[in-house]
C-alpha cells in the first residue's frame, strides 16, 4: 500500500464533482415534479448543496483515512498537509468553468441564451437557476433568459464553488485524524 499520486487523486476529485452535478440534476428534476413554490425551491437548493459538498468531502475523507493508515504502519514518513487544498483548487477550476462561460455570456453576448445548457452541465446550480433567474417559455418569449438574469447570479455560483477547497481540506483532516470513528464518538 503506497500513497496515491497527485494526478490520480485529482482525477478522482473531478469525478466526484461530475457525479455530484449529475446527482443534483436528477434530484432537482425529480423534486420539481411536485411543484415550483418557494418551499420546493429552498429544499432543492439545500439538498443539492448537501449532495454536492458531501461527495466532494468524501473524496478527501477516503484519502485521509488511507494516509492515516500509511503513517500508522510506517509506510510513509512525511505528511503532505495541504495537498487537498491544491486538489480542491483544481476541482474548483473545473467546476467553475461553465459559470465563467455563463458570466462572459451575460456580459458580452447576452443575445445568446446558453442558460439551458448551463443548468444541465452544472447540475448543482440547477435549483439556483430555477430560483434566481427569470423563467420564460422559450417558444413564447423573444427575450433571452441571460439578458434577464442578474449579473450577481454567476458571481454567487463562483462563491458557491469556492467552498470546494474548504470541504476537501476538511474531509482530509477529519479522515486523517479519525474524527468520524464511531468508537471514539460513543465512548
Amino acid at each position: 500500500m503506497k500513497r496515491e499520486r497527485f494526478g490520480i487523486l485529482t482525477l478522482k476529485g473531478i469525478g466526484f464533482v461530475i457525479l455530484g452535478n449529475v446527482l443534483c440534476l436528477i434530484m432537482t428534476m425529480a423534486i420539481f415534479v411536485f411543484g415550483s413554490n418557494m418551499l420546493v425551491k429552498v429544499l432543492a437548493i439545500a439538498f443539492s448543496a448537501v449532495i454536492f459538498f458531501s461527495l466532494v468531502f468524501t473524496a478527501a475523507w477516503k484519502n485521509g483515512v488511507k494516509e492515516r493508515n500509511l503513517v500508522k504502519l510506517g509506510r510513509v514518513d512525511n505528511l503532505i498537509k495541504y495537498r487537498w487544498i491544491a486538489i480542491g483548487l483544481i476541482m474548483f477550476a473545473f467546476a467553475v468553468l461553465p459559470t465563467v462561460y455563463l458570466l462572459i455570456n451575460k456580459l458580452f453576448f447576452p443575445e445568446q441564451d446558453n442558460l439551458l445548457i448551463y443548468q444541465f452541465i452544472s447540475g448543482s446550480a440547477y435549483p439556483l437557476v430555477l430560483t434566481f433567474t427569470p423563467q420564460a417559455d422559450a417558444l413564447v418569449s423573444q427575450v433571452s433568459r441571460v439578458e434577464g438574469m442578474d449579473v450577481m447570479f454567476p458571481v454567487l455560483m463562483i462563491v458557491y464553488y469556492a467552498l470546494i477547497p474548504v470541504f476537501t481540506q476538511l474531509g482530509y483532516w477529519i479522515g486523517f485524524n479519525d474524527k468520524l470513528n464511531s468508537d471514539k464518538i460513543m465512548y
